[in-house]
């Protein structure tokens, strides 16, 4: 599949902190960020792909593989600053990439995704004439019976829905963004990637897991275990 003006961005920050250099640890024998890189080459939709991060360090590793690398200003690896304004100021930096037609996001710490999940979101965001798509993940819990705490006492939501059985329930799900693709000029006209008419690609629960504690950490090790076990089998 061959695409024209596609630009892929994978933010990459070292600065995180309720799980140190979370998108350079090892998973499976290689950096949680080699993950990502490869599903977008193997992907074969993108004209260029580059890790934007301020580290000099997840630069190296990111190096390694046939991609660009951005270095940008060390604060932007901090609140207040999201994935939106890491967007922003890597266009503002090459403006040139402001000329591709659309931006794929990937995210380092969604290592599960593979390049047939970008493809087949591209084609959902194509086929729709979406301005903006995003992955998203069926809840573990409906959240048309999530309660509030207050005191210690539960209060409904839903209280109509309380009652009810999950399966009586229209399912939930909930974004992952592990994924997502945005029409760059309406991206830069509203500085978001909520857009309208915004579309989803549902990821299945093996693959939308994001790093950002141990236990995900763990747990991504067991599904990619998992994962490992059974193609050794077939």
């Amino acid at each position: 599949m061959t695409i024209s003006k596609h630009l892929c961005i994978i933010p990459a920050k070292a600065a995180s902190t309720r799980l140190k250099k979370k998108n350079i640890l090892p998973l499976g024998g290689k950096p949680i960020l080699h993950y990502p890189i490869e599903a977008a080459l193997n992907s074969q939709l993108f004209d260029k792909i580059i890790v934007s991060t301020e580290s000099e360090e997840v630069a190296s590793i990111a190096r390694t593989k046939p991609i660009s690398v951005h270095i940008r200003p060390e604060k932007m690896a901090h609140d207040p600053y999201g994935v939106v304004d890491v967007i922003l100021e890597l266009l503002d930096a090459y403006p040139d990439y402001k000329e591709y037609e659309h931006i794929t996001i990937l995210l380092a710490t969604s290592p599960l995704i593979e390049s047939e999940d970008i493809q087949q979101a591209y084609k959902e965001y194509k086929a729709n004439n979406f301005s903006a798509l995003m992955s998203v993940a069926k809840t573990a819990h409906n959240a048309y019976r999530a309660i509030s705490l207050n005191n210690d006492r539960i209060t409904a939501i839903f209280p109509e829905n309380l009652r009810k059985k999950s399966q009586e329930l229209e399912p939930t799900y909930h974004i992952n963004a592990a994924i997502t693709i945005v029409d760059t000029k309406k991206f830069l006209q509203e500085k978001s990637y909520f857009l309208e008419p915004l579309g989803a690609y549902v990821l299945s629960e093996d693959k939308a897991v994001d790093i950002d504690t141990e236990f995900d950490y763990n747990f991504a090790q067991f599904l990619l275990s998992q994962k490992h076990a059974l193609s050794e089998e077939s």
